[in-house]
């Protein structure tokens, strides 16, 4: 009955696979036909075939957006700038690994992808690597077939006789396709996995007080804390399978990081550290791990810490900001508590009011008045009339020297220039100009000093108190003589600068002038300033030029000498092409069955001889001609400049007449072990603007000295007949040197 069971568990459990096989291919099968993936028609109605067919139609516009995306690469050298599509992303992501392959084919070197790619980029990048890109042979190659060959059956699970070290993936193409589990970088075999160092990301994933240490598809995060072990190096794991784990108390809440193999199988809990072989509490409040704010103080337990409310003394005012308590001073007559200044009271604790007096306590102070006075105070009753009357505190004497002002109630001493009277006080207190009118007593390049009665100005460095007391005015360094500047100075408001000459550099002290070795620093950094040797002067330099070249009067400009215009190369059948920095001389030595032509030594013309029926010598040119031209090193091709023109050519424009054009590369002579020799591709071959012409272009850059020798041929023809073949050898001869400047191509015509 059992096994009844479990063979019927199977046969439904196949049936709902071959039932979402269905309904993938349904999906992928939408897209072919819609080429979008809205509206599927799936093979089944459920919910459970409708995402499956779903996940396969994305699939196939992934797949159809990468194959595009290669498709591209292959026939145009840039990828499109715009990943904003559906697929765009991806679509760039291959055509931009399709091109990193043709780069390397082109600089003849090993074509490996780097570590790192997805599964789409590799299976791109092999493609164009193995020879499914256009290359110039002897004869035509075709490697590789379609990943979707109707031809092709496939068998059985074939991911399970794949080579992925982690997971497989069968889409039905040429091959099944391997990624990698999160921590791992697919390796350019495209099967292996190797581990990603997060560590060496560009932002760190651990914070600023911990190291990030590198793992087997993970990290781990140790806080710098002299003597302790952290709590994160404690066992993590089930078995051999790393498990999520919450950080401890040296990190951060709510974080969690992937946990390492420790030295141990023993775990301690949250708050407490292993340490020499048991638990031990871990004090947050020492460490400072602690979530308490300023306002609280933090207290230490057993696994764990508590936040207690601080608490201020009396004489003490707490900053409700930081929570730090601050001595208060209270002014006389009051004392601290509670964070404020409280009234004391004098007719409590002592005062000094005579028999017949009674002390009566004001805020700050005390009063006598007499006995049995019902009059407030600074009154007091006038015995013949029974009425309060103010009392004169003026003729008591109470201000001293200073004039005294008697006001009812109470009275006013006149103080003296930067004092004022504290009514609460009955004294003249000096009065702080520099609070009080902050911002209009000093100039604002000034620092005002309060003082007894007054103020002071004192002006910040660099600047002079002029003769008002108040305003700052700026003193000129370089004139006082207070600036010791080599060459010049510049006074600027409260300071100097020191500048130097052309050719001279400020030295460290800010104040001499060192001489530039215009020489070293230009060095090797591309664009050097001489062509030849560069000597250094005292504020310049010279410059030496090399040979082939003559110095301008200016002592830095070389100008190539034109050795074909001295009369070098002399010759009827040389042919002398300068370059920069020497020339080369060139021999016309006609081929066998040509010889010379009488008018033009470039022309060598086709003896009788040479063929016999009419379609035989259709074949053979009629007469070769010889061009030459010279270049520059490495002459700048960019995408403002494309390409340079190096050769025109225009044939017979007769309305019966067709002409086909074929380029070639003959034979490439480099002039050193090290130069990097020019090759087909470096040339391209395009119509001209008129009828029956062509144009030979560079698109680039030549490395030198070297000799190209390329082949032009003509082939003219009526009515689909060839009636003639002309041959024009194309010689470029690449100088040792650099030059920036504009190539004047030579016209050729065909008559």
């Amino acid at each position: 009955m059992r096994i009844c069971f479990l063979l019927l568990a199977f046969l439904v459990a196949e049936t709902f696979a071959n039932e979402l096989t269905r309904c993938c291919a349904g999906g992928t099968r939408h897209f072919k036909n819609s080429n979008t993936c809205s509206s599927i028609k799936s093979e089944g109605t459920s919910m459970t075939c409708q995402r499956a067919a779903s996940i396969c139609c994305l699939r196939s516009l992934l797949d159809n957006a990468c194959d595009s995306g290669t498709d591209i690469a292959k026939e145009e050298e840039s990828c499109p700038s715009n990943i904003n599509i559906l697929g765009g992303g991806l679509k760039k992501e291959c055509c931009d690994c399709c091109l990193l392959a043709k780069d390397l084919l082109n600089r003849n070197e090993p074509c490996v992808a780097p570590v790192g790619f997805s599964a789409g980029c590799l299976r791109s990048f092999n493609k164009c690597c193995n020879g499914d890109i256009e290359i110039t042979h002897a004869s035509e190659i075709i490697t590789g077939r379609p990943l979707n060959d109707p031809h092709v059956l496939h068998l059985g699970d074939r991911c399970a006789s794949s080579h992925c070290e982690h997971l497989c993936h069968d889409r039905g193409g040429e091959k099944v396709e391997c990624s990698c589990r999160s921590g791992f970088d697919l390796a350019p075999d495209g099967m292996a996995c190797v581990d990603r160092n997060e560590c060496l990301t560009r932002q760190s994933p651990c914070t600023q007080s911990e190291d990030c240490v590198n793992t087997i598809g993970g990290y781990i995060c140790q806080r710098r804390i002299s003597r302790l072990v952290p709590h994160r190096h404690r066992a993590n794991r089930i078995g051999n399978a790393p498990r999520r784990m919450r950080d401890d108390p040296y990190s951060r809440a709510g974080e969690y990081r992937e946990a390492s193999q420790a030295n141990t199988e023993f775990g301690c809990p949250m708050g407490w550290l292993f340490q020499h072989g048991h638990c031990v509490d871990v004090d947050e409040c020492n460490l400072g791990s602690h979530d308490c704010g300023p306002l609280y103080q933090c207290r230490n337990t057993q696994g764990s810490y508590r936040c207690d409310a601080k608490k201020c003394g009396d004489g003490e005012l707490q900053n409700p900001m930081t929570g730090e308590c601050t001595s208060i001073t209270c002014p006389n007559g009051y004392y601290p508590k509670n964070g404020m200044c409280n009234d004391i009271d004098e007719c409590v604790t002592g005062h000094n009011c005579g028999a017949g007096e009674e002390c009566v306590n004001t805020p700050g102070s005390f009063r006598c008045q007499q006995k049995g006075n019902l009059c407030a105070h600074g009154y007091e009753v006038n015995g013949a009339t029974g009425f309060c009357e103010d009392v004169n505190e003026c003729q008591q004497g109470v201000c001293g020297s200073m004039e005294c002002i008697n006001l009812p109630g109470t009275y006013k001493c006149k103080c003296g220039p930067g004092y004022e009277f504290n009514d609460a006080k009955k004294r003249c207190e000096d009065v702080d100009e520099c609070i009080k009118f902050a911002g209009h007593v000093c100039d604002l390049s000034a620092e005002c000093i309060n003082t007894i009665g007054s103020f002071e100005c004192k002006c910040k460095p660099g600047f002079q108190l002029a003769s008002d007391g108040r305003r700052c005015e700026d003193v000129n360094e370089c004139t006082t003589g207070i600036a010791a500047c080599e060459q010049k100075c510049v006074n600027i408001p409260g300071s100097y600068q020191c500048i130097c000459d052309r050719g001279f550099a400020l030295g460290p002290d800010g104040t001499k002038c060192e001489d530039i070795d215009e020489c070293s620093i230009w060095a090797g950094s591309g664009n050097d300033l001489c062509m030849g040797g560069c000597i250094n002067t005292k504020g310049s330099y010279l410059c030496q030029c090399p040979p082939g070249y003559k110095i301008q009067p200016d002592g830095r400009t070389c100008v190539d000498v034109d050795e074909c215009a001295m009369g070098e190369c002399a010759g009827s059948d040389k042919v002398c092409v300068n370059t920069l920095g020497s020339f080369k001389c060139h021999s016309i030595d006609c081929p066998t069955n040509y010889i010379h032509d009488s008018l033009n030594k470039n022309r060598c013309n086709r003896q009788p001889s040479a063929c016999g029926l009419p379609e035989e010598c259709s074949k053979v040119p009629l007469f070769l001609t010889y061009q030459f031209i010279s270049l520059a090193r490495a002459v700048p091709i960019s995408s403002h400049r494309p390409a340079i023109t190096l050769f025109k050519v225009s044939a017979p424009n007769h309305a019966d007449t067709e002409v086909n054009f074929e380029l070639q590369l003959k034979t490439t002579i480099v002039g050193a072990p090290n130069v990097l020799p020019a090759i087909r591709a470096n040339f391209l071959l395009q119509k001209g603007e008129k009828r029956n012409s062509a144009v030979v272009t560079l698109r680039d850059s030549l490395d030198g000295p070297q000799t190209v020798k390329l082949q032009l041929l003509l082939r003219m023809s009526k009515k689909g007949k060839n009636f003639n073949t002309y041959a024009a050898n194309l010689i470029v001869d690449v100088a040792a040197h650099k030059r920036h400047n504009t190539v004047h191509p030579p016209l050729m015509k065909i008559r």
